[in-house]
């Protein structure tokens, strides 16, 4: 009896098990050999986090934005400026450097964001070292992509991680509007992670949507379900929690110190002045993010808290995180990254002292804002400058006529010189701040806009001398070339930079224009 039951048993996997699972072996090698021959063909595109190129004998490694785009329906171009991300990690890593790779959202990004100030502080502090400042954080990622990009970092040899994030776990790719949030039983880590892996495949982008350059004719009425801001729904709660460990063990486990910040958020946002103040309160996700570092130290891996949150609120005036160091809901205005930034710089002091670091005191008092001021080019003439750009971005009324307020204020003190005040800010910046890309960029960029084509000129010279591998000093020289009408220069520099970043739309804009001119 028994043995007729097993003889039925394989009688039935053999007739329905084994074909099937034949037939899916048999897919899958098609498959593969299909993916071997698109990838040899050049079809699609590489998604890795990071890539490796090599130019004039400098090899090194820097953001894939192929990576980012992945995960947005409209041109990653038209909300991200992508020579604000972009940076180079040498593939050798210096004997005194220091690697800092930060992980965040808009909030962390920007030309005078808190990793920016804190690039400044470190430099200023500590000269001996080599610091190597990588800020992975773009508008618009989540926790998900985070997650990707942080274990991208374990093969850079990173000496600390920095994370600040939670802001668009709702809005954001995978979050509660997109196809996957939206089917409840699909939203869980590993499928979103198969989901990302299947991305990647040749043959799986062959069948997605370009992203449309028109995605502002498509845009809902009701914008309000896609504002940044902490989480609320526990599914999203739950994901962000399991995505905050795996970063946390990421860094743990490449031997970098973990630095983690309680995320804040203006508590008086979109409120008119007469209403009462709210009483400070910890959040669900901050209370999540408390908890791991604390798991973490239980288990006997060091993570280091920096409570950005509770450190915005003591410095309040009204005794809550508000307007006086919020432009919005959530971003910073360039006072509240300077509070951020003094508090990563002594979780990097910690750390360091922690773990033996030549040179390094238990504890070091940060430099002054004014300082980091004049070490950023940043003045009262750049902070109308952004106060006029957020005014074109920022629908709340109450944002809205405070950011009017501060125009009103800043131009009585500017005047109509504030393109003169701008270049000598960045002219300050510059020479105080040799070797700092970013600087020399938008130093360049105001020479050119006011026609000091020469001065340009011989900055992006300098620039390009000492950095020959960046994509900005190739476009930046080129500018540069065409502004005096040196076509033949400028082309040239913009074929060299299209040659090793094929991906520089800007560089292809402005080869495409002068060719039409001559």
């Amino acid at each position: 009896m028994c043995v007729s039951g097993d003889k039925k048993i394989r009688s039935i996997l053999e007739r329905t098990i084994f074909p099937v699972f034949l037939s899916a072996l048999v897919v899958i090698f098609i498959a593969g050999i299909c993916e071997v021959l698109l990838r040899v063909a050049g079809v699609g595109k590489d998604r890795d986090p990071v890539i490796e190129k090599e130019i004039e004998g400098i090899r090194f490694y820097i953001p894939n934005k192929d990576f980012y785009q992945q995960f947005f329906s409209i041109p990653i171009h038209d909300f991200v400026n992508w020579d604000d991300l972009d940076f180079y990690v040498p593939r050798n890593k210096s004997p005194n450097s220091v690697r800092i790779f930060v992980f965040g959202e808009s909030a962390m990004y920007g030309l005078e964001s808190s990793a920016r100030q804190l690039e400044v502080m470190l430099k200023r502090q500590f000269p001996w070292i080599k610091w190597e400042i990588y800020n992975f954080s773009c508008p618009g990622v989540n926790s998900h992509i985070l997650c990707e990009l942080a274990k991208s970092a374990r093969k850079l040899s990173p000496d600390i991680f920095i994370i600040y994030m939670g802001n668009n776990e709702s809005i954001g790719p995978y979050g509660d509007n997109s196809l996957l949030g939206r089917v409840w039983f699909l939203r869980k880590n590993r499928v979103i992670r198969a989901h990302i892996f299947l991305k990647g495949l040749r043959l799986v982008q062959l069948f997605e949507r370009v992203p449309s350059p028109e995605w502002r004719k498509y845009l809902p009425d009701d914008m309000s379900k896609y504002i940044p801001g902490q989480a609320q729904q526990q599914i999203t709660l739950r994901l962000f929690e399991n995505n905050l460990y795996q970063i946390l063990r990421t860094g743990v486990d490449s031997g970098a110190g973990v630095i983690v910040g309680t995320l804040s958020y203006n508590r008086l946002y979109g409120k008119n002045k007469n209403l009462e103040i709210p009483k400070f309160e910890q959040t669900p996700m901050n209370t999540i993010i408390k908890k791991l570092a604390k798991d973490f130290e239980n288990q006997g891996w060091k993570i280091y808290l920096a409570d950005i949150d509770w450190v915005l609120a003591l410095n309040s005036p009204v005794g809550v995180p508000d307007y006086s160091f919020f432009c919005d809901n959530i971003h910073f205005t360039f006072e509240g990254n300077y509070l951020v930034a003094r508090e990563w710089f002594n979780c990097v002091v910690k750390v360091l002292y922690e773990k033996g670091v030549l040179g390094f005191p238990k504890k070091t008092v940060p430099i002054p804002i004014e300082e980091c001021s004049r070490y950023l080019g940043w003045g009262k003439a750049n902070e109308l400058e952004l106060v006029r750009l957020q005014k074109g971005v920022i629908r709340d009324t109450v944002s809205l006529s405070l950011l009017e307020e501060r125009e009103r204020r800043l131009s009585a003190v500017v005047k109509d010189k504030a393109m003169d005040e701008i270049i000598s800010n960045y002219s300050i910046a510059y020479h105080l701040n040799r070797g700092d890309e970013k600087v020399a960029k938008q130093y360049i960029d105001y020479l050119l806009k006011a026609r000091k084509d020469d001065k340009a000129l011989a900055v992006s010279l300098e620039l390009y001398r000492s950095m020959p591998h960046s994509r900005l000093a190739m476009r930046l020289l080129g500018n540069a070339y065409a502004n005096l009408g040196d076509f033949a220069n400028a082309e040239r520099m913009y074929r060299q930079c299209l040659k090793y970043y094929p991906d520089d739309g800007l560089a292809k804009d402005s080869l495409e224009l002068i060719l039409k001119l001559n």
